[in-house]
């Protein structure tokens, strides 16, 4: 599961988490390929380099292997906190573009209609 070292299916019912941190105090390494990185499309807003990402499989924290790198994880917290330029570098080959989602799943109307 997103590159632990368990390859085993998950327990009927996990919850896999993702959470968002944001640290002003302690500024994030500068990476060179910033905007090379995939961003997913709902990603509106600019994210600096003082957000980090922690991923829970049930309640417990997975450590990225890209994350293990110096650079690519808070620099006081250790590797279960990734910077979030190494988070989505870890998730691009998984995150589709807006074409591939376009061609494969079409378009989502702009408003919904509910019957009552």
């Amino acid at each position: 599961m997103m590159g632990s070292v368990d390859p085993n299916w998950l327990p009927f019912a996990s919850m896999l988490t993702f959470e968002l941190f944001k640290d002003s105090a302690t500024p994030a390494p500068q990476p060179a390929q910033r905007n090379a990185l995939p961003k997913p499309s709902t990603l509106t807003q600019p994210v600096g380099e003082d957000h980090y990402v922690r991923v829970l499989l049930n309640d417990e924290v997975l450590t990225l292997p890209t994350c293990q790198a110096h650079g690519k994880h808070h620099s006081r917290m250790g590797p279960s906190l990734c910077t979030l330029d190494a988070f989505l570098e870890h998730v691009a080959p998984i995150i589709a573009t807006e074409e591939e989602y376009a061609k494969d799943c079409g378009t989502m109307p702009a408003t919904f209609d509910y019957e009552e």
